[in-house]
């Protein structure tokens, strides 16, 4: 049977190549000495035309990320080496494996993605691409990020397990809101998510839990927000009574100014995608 590893992107490329010695006239032409820890809204890193995108386009630079890279793949870059490892614990091989690589829309990301996806190729895994996702810049950014993760990511790999791949996660590089996220929707799946602990070096093997998403019990919930994703606060407690303030607990729902309550969008399309696998 086939495999389809899924992981997110980091920065750790640049973090080990800004601490190589061998690099350090690259490094410096490039100014490339705080690359890997860029906020989102730093200007060189705004994607597709920042600084860093720039930078990343110079053949000079490109030879040397990937020379560093093909040096040690698995040291030099965590997205390698969480891949390598889910292979190995899962007994595959590289050439019935396929990756997914999700990376922020950010320069520092993509330039790393770039790297990640062609020294996985020169390893021989048959298929590797990247997927652009939504940088978040702020918490009110966090639910449309959600919401982009399964549309880009979460949707690819349903349609992995429709076709009867095995799906495992790599849980070890990327922002980890993103890739904790992503774990649990592994579980819901019924697929494996390794993570490599930064204390013994070793892959951990999380396996997925018996759990299920309960449709009954917020049938009543889906329906009111089928048409319209908020609603009156006074209609929602007129219809959920104690249930209203449970679901907002439980960040189902949100309040909103104006006295709305909202379905979070991101749950409305999860639960949409699980319940069309369980039926």
């Amino acid at each position: 049977m086939k495999l389809v590893i899924v992981s997110a992107v980091g920065t750790s490329l640049l973090r080990n190549f800004i601490s190589s010695q061998r690099f350090q006239d690259t490094i410096k032409k490039f100014n490339m000495f705080d690359w890997d820890k860029l906020a989102v809204d730093d200007s060189r890193n705004a994607y597709p035309d920042g600084e860093v995108c720039r930078a990343g386009k110079d053949a000079e630079l490109l030879n040397a990320l990937w020379s560093f890279a093909l040096e040690n793949p698995s040291r030099a870059m965590a997205e390698v080496n969480g891949v390598e490892s889910a292979l190995r614990v899962l007994g595959a091989s590289r050439g019935d494996t396929e990756v997914l690589l999700f990376a922020s829309q950010t320069c520092n990301s993509m330039l790393c993605a770039s790297i990640a996806r062609d020294v996985l190729k020169a390893l021989g895994y048959s298929h590797v691409e990247i997927i652009e996702v939504k940088a978040l810049r702020s918490v009110d950014e966090f639910d449309q990020g959600l919401v982009e993760l399964i549309d880009k990511v979460i949707e690819r790999v349903v349609d992995y397990v429709r076709r009867g791949y095995r799906v495992a996660v790599s849980a070890t590089p990327g922002f980890k809101a993103e890739t904790a996220f992503l774990t649990i929707v592994a579980m819901l799946l019924g697929a494996p998510s390794i993570y490599i602990h930064e204390s013994f070096r070793e892959p951990v093997d999380l396996p997925p839990l018996p759990i299920r998403l309960d449709f009954d019990r917020i049938a009543d919930t889906l329906n009111i927000f089928r048409s319209n994703p908020c609603i009156d606060k006074g209609l929602a407690i007129n219809i959920l009574g104690n249930k209203l303030k449970q679901y907002i607990e439980l960040q189902i729902l949100k309040e909103r100014p104006g006295g709305l309550v909202c379905l979070r969008p991101w749950i409305a399309k999860l639960l949409e995608i699980a319940k069309a696998l369980t039926y």
